[in-house]
């Protein structure tokens, strides 16, 4: 099969890429930067229609990874990349036959807890640009696709090399800076990066008229829900962090995390609203009718996540002394 992944600079979408050339899939990765992957790359914007248009050209599927994700960037921007863009890759995809679509559970979240949820509906429109804009290049996907499509939303995605939610929570925690709303009770569940991978590439192979898994959002996580002080306190030992995160109040997290949307001029504040609002309540999913659909169970899980993100940081210890 001949694959288009967009985003493939990222850590999920490099990921992906890796494991569909593995396989034997012929591959091309479409960003603005190299992906650092095996597959080909193929330079470019996503706001450039004519450039997904040629980078698609004689593909079976487009896996539509690319996203800005800084969640203070200008709103023009993030309609251009994330709705805009996605409906270019639409686009695409409508020229080729099949779609995968990833998107992010935080697209029906509206600070009540997800407690054993199921996918809901992408009904987001709150302040926070990023979630929104997924939202609606969720809507748009649903509305206007004319092939096979999946839409899958993978909920926290880690693994070594993140410089998103490993990255941040190391560099905080080293220079004393990360407090976590209510001491981190809330039960938390996340998804290691090659298994949010092999759930994308189910989602291509069940990616077909008339099959289950083209009916619905499908959430994907591990399914393995933990406090977020135990994840964090997971990832902090990974990296050999001693010093450990403050506890905040969760109402005077969300007044920080308001007052800093107000005041901070740049696109990655440290702190947002939304960010302390999802950071205090439950996040954890029903997987029984995602796993049903895709045919697909995780297969590293935290355990040997944290396994394996110990001996990355080991290894750059290791790289930067010799």
């Amino acid at each position: 099969m001949k694959v288009l992944v967009t985003g493939g600079s990222s850590l999920l979408g490099r990921t992906v890429a890796n494991l569909l050339v593995a396989r034997g899939d012929h591959v091309v990765c479409f960003q603005r930067s190299e992906s650092g992957s095996t597959a080909i790359d193929e330079r470019g914007d996503i706001r450039d229609r004519s450039a997904v248009l040629r980078a698609a050209h004689n593909v079976d599927a487009v896996i539509h990874l690319a996203a800005l994700v800084a969640p203070k960037a200008a709103w023009e921007e993030m309609l251009a990349i994330n709705v805009e863009g996605t409906r270019n890759t639409l686009a695409a995809a409508m020229a080729s036959g099949r779609f995968v679509h990833i998107s992010s559970p935080s697209v029906a979240f509206h600070d009540n807890p997800c407690v054993g949820s199921k996918a809901l509906d992408a009904d987001y429109d709150g302040g926070d640009g990023y979630t929104r804009s997924k939202a609606m290049a969720e809507s748009l996907v649903r509305k206007e696709t004319t092939v096979p499509t999946v839409i899958i939303r993978p909920h926290l995605v880690w693994g070594p090399g993140d410089t998103q939610l490993i990255g941040r929570i190391v560099d905080r925690a080293r220079a004393g800076r990360l407090a976590l709303p209510d001491g981190g009770r809330a039960l938390v569940d996340t998804t290691y990066v090659d298994d949010a991978a092999t759930a994308i590439i189910a989602a291509l192979d069940h990616c077909n008229a008339g099959d289950d898994a083209t009916l619905e959002p499908l959430v994907v996580t591990g399914g393995e829900p933990r406090p977020l002080r135990d994840l964090v306190a997971s990832i902090l030992e990974a990296a050999g962090v001693t010093r450990l995160p403050r506890s905040i109040p969760a109402p005077i997290a969300a007044r920080i995390g308001s007052a800093i949307d107000r005041i901070w001029p740049g696109s990655e504040p440290p702190l947002t609203h939304f960010a302390a609002r999802q950071l205090s309540v439950a996040h954890w999913f029903d997987q029984r009718e995602t796993r049903r659909v895709l045919g697909w169970e995780p297969t590293v899980g935290l355990d040997e996540g944290f396994n394996r993100l110990r001996a990355a940081f080991a290894s750059s210890s290791d790289s930067g002394h010799s």
